[in-house]
């Protein structure tokens, strides 16, 4: 994926006082029509910087032949993405710092909400719902099995799970593929903060990998003692319907009598099916955030 490096400076100087990357994803799309984005956002708070520095992007992106840019993202959906629009909690483990103002020089620059996201906080933690106990049974007698991820042999794992997690991302707002070298790089970045009772995989009686949960502690705030639930796939087959429930439902037991006092489901897109399961769960949302595009 082609980069480029976008800086606006106080010359005669030579401090920087805005910067940001272009990416030119060649296969991400907005509204059927090419699109780039813009990431790295790093900007002072004055108007007349950003404003410098979000048309230069516009501008080169244009020129590249995109339709529309949008923003911040960091290439695509798979590294960081979204503005916080409030700060009212403390940033969790694994959840971008922005400060509030980059949201005004974006819409300032001409940019629109194309996305809103959310991240909810279960403090009551249900778990063995009656409803969520028929679909396990359901799935055992169909000869599924829920297991942790084996540490042992990680990249084994990574391997097989890395055409699940593709094909059911597939149909997210905004999805762009990512190569095998890139999903092993990425995912190796995370061994250290795993601990297999918090990721769980589910597979059907062939031994084949039809579901999938990423939970992490939150060390960020350890005096909180939350977990923060990062991932959640299936297959995307109909007779797969609930198995996300049915694995967070695993997980929650699996923290019973940890001391935890709250679960985070993060970074949910609010048409999203994992808000349903967050809601199922009783999560209430506490963190907000968006995504920006401008028509070029």
């Amino acid at each position: 994926m082609k980069k480029i490096e976008l800086t606006v400076s106080n010359a005669p100087e030579t401090e920087i006082l805005g910067k940001a990357t272009l990416y030119l994803n060649p296969h991400l799309r907005y509204n059927e029509a090419a699109a780039f984005c813009i990431g790295n956002y790093e900007c002072i708070e004055k108007e007349s910087v950003a404003l410098d520095l979000l048309n230069k992007a516009a501008d080169t992106a244009r020129q590249e032949g995109a339709r529309w840019l949008i923003g911040p993202m960091n290439g695509s959906t798979w590294e960081n993405y979204r503005f916080s629009l409030e700060h009212e909690h403390p940033n969790f483990l694994l959840e971008p710092y922005h400060p509030l103002y980059y949201n005004e020089q974006f819409l300032k620059a001409g940019f629109e909400v194309i996305g809103k996201y959310i991240s909810s906080l279960d403090t009551q933690i249900p778990f063995d719902q009656p409803e969520i106990l028929a679909l396990e049974q359901k799935f055992l007698s169909m000869g599924v099995r829920i297991r942790p991820i084996d540490m042992t042999r990680y990249e084994a794992e990574l391997a097989r799970l890395y055409p699940l997690i593709s094909d059911s991302f597939s149909h997210n707002f905004l999805y762009t593929p990512i190569e095998w070298p890139q999903f092993p790089e990425k995912y190796k970045q995370a061994a250290t903060i795993i601990r297999p009772e918090y990721v769980l995989l589910a597979e059907d009686a062939a031994g084949h990998i039809i579901g999938f949960i990423f939970a992490y502690e939150d060390l960020l705030n350890p005096d909180k003692h939350h977990l923060v639930v990062k991932t959640v796939a299936r297959k995307l087959e109909r007779q797969w319907a609930g198995l996300g429930y049915v694995l967070a439902n695993q997980l929650i037991r699996n923290i019973q009598g940890k001391g935890f006092k709250g679960v985070i489901h993060a970074f949910m897109h609010e048409n999203a099916s994992s808000k349903g399961l967050s809601q199922n769960f009783a999560g209430e949302v506490y963190k907000r955030y968006a995504l920006y595009g401008k028509r070029l």
